[in-house]
């Protein structure tokens, strides 16, 4: 197994898991390259992790009706397309090791909890790198990773 090493905290570190938030868009399929690129040259698991982020932001409104259900139940199946379509995508480019996660709620707080719980070596997210007034009108998820992460994190953008 090749060894990736990169200076974190003045110590040397051996990537083992990936943690790589998708979303389908380019900017996140480029971020996926990057992350299969690394998980290639050092062996390391990758894991796709999906966040279904609009029951999270829809929660004042939803009710126990069926049609929420249903609702709910459409977006996780959309999540679960396309990680396994982009597992796909990727095994047939030749990555080993990959998994996929879909979690429901505040993206940024679904991928910190990931790389917590997993003990990923590094997260590889894109970024649409707003503006300051733009990340406080809409937040910025990959600020927020970054200020909480217990690893890395690499952006990826234009």
């Amino acid at each position: 197994m090749n060894t990736i090493c990169c200076r974190d905290r003045g110590n040397s570190m051996e990537y083992k898991t990936i943690i790589c938030p998708v979303d389908g868009s380019e900017l996140s399929m480029r971020a996926e390259e990057t992350g299969a690129y690394i998980s290639k040259i050092s062996g390391a698991k990758l894991i796709l992790l999906y966040v279904v982020e609009k029951w999270y932001r829809s929660a004042d409104v939803i009710t126990d009706s069926k049609e929420w259900k249903a609702i709910h139940e459409g977006w996780l199946n959309e999540g679960r397309e396309l990680l396994e379509k982009e597992k796909k995508r990727l095994e047939g480019n030749g990555v080993k090791d990959i998994e996929t996660a879909l979690k429901d709620g505040d993206a940024a707080h679904e991928i910190v909890a990931l790389a917590v719980e997993r003990n990923a070596d590094i997260i590889v997210m894109a970024t649409h790198r707003y503006s300051p007034v733009g990340k406080l009108f809409m937040g910025s998820v990959t600020d927020k990773v970054t200020r909480h992460s217990p690893c890395p994190v690499l952006w990826i953008f234009k």
